[in-house]
């Protein structure tokens, strides 16, 4: 009986080991930034938010796509220096992750892009995924400010006044697929476009977690450790009538 009872034991710690580890607070329904990394540039007046909503300028309106809550991030620092969320976990092949992502606010920049003026302000934001070795191996979803609109010049580079006004950047839906077992970063990540005069936004909603494919080496293990268990159940009801018998 105890012998059994060690194998099932055993067993546990192997299914474990292989099954998904999910995100903590992927939709930031907590409403904080629990189970995430924060990471600010150099300059102090960045901003991480959890929110119920959003409204600033050009009519732009944001409310979560699920749930109650989604995060807000405000660049503060020159491009290449990043407002930052992060987490890390671990992800079997072909588990997905997916979740909603937007981009509000950005300077507009000139036209014909990309040029020496037109990258001048371009403010963007993106969504990494790195590996265990930290190398981005995936960015599944960006956005900058010549989505939102530009200003026309002429061939020679002069401004012509005309300017193109795409909006805000809408709520996009975003997915990844892990293509082998691994230890997984995911960022978001907004910045300036070289200077720090007028702030960009960028917003992240996701759902419960991600979508588990299970291994077929951990539908093996579970199904050793559920004959195990029920092995052990067999051998005891077996047991308590043999010591229930008449000597």
């Amino acid at each position: 009986m105890k012998r059994l009872w060690l194998i099932g034991v055993l067993l546990m710690p192997g299914l474990a080991s292989n099954a998904y580890s999910q995100p903590v607070n992927y939709g930031f329904e907590t409403g904080d930034t629990s189970g995430w990394t924060e990471t600010y540039p150099a300059l102090d007046y960045a901003h991480i938010d959890v929110v119920t909503g959003w409204t600033g300028p050009h009519g732009a309106s944001y409310s979560p796509v699920e749930g109650n809550y989604f995060a807000a991030l405000e660049t503060g620092s020159p491009d290449g220096d990043y407002t930052t969320l992060s987490q890390r976990f671990s992800l079997n092949r072909e588990e997905t992750l997916e979740g909603w992502a937007a981009f509000c606010c950005g300077e507009e920049v000139y036209f014909p892009y990309p040029s020496k003026d037109s990258m001048d302000y371009n403010d963007y934001a993106l969504i990494s995924v790195l590996n265990g070795y930290g190398n981005v191996v995936a960015v599944p979803w960006y956005a900058d400010s010549y989505d939102i609109g530009y200003r026309v010049t002429t061939p020679e580079g002069d401004v012509t006044g005309e300017v193109v006004n795409f909006g805000p950047v809408p709520w996009e839906h975003w997915s990844w697929t892990a293509p082998a077992p691994d230890v997984y970063t995911l960022q978001y990540r907004v910045t300036n476009g070289t200077d720090s005069a007028i702030d960009s936004f960028a917003f992240f909603d996701g759902p419960g977690g991600a979508t588990a494919v299970p291994e077929p080496s951990v539908m093996a293990l579970l199904g050793i450790g559920l004959a195990g268990i029920m092995a052990v159940r067999i051998f005891g009801k077996a047991r308590t009538r043999m010591s229930a018998r008449p000597a």
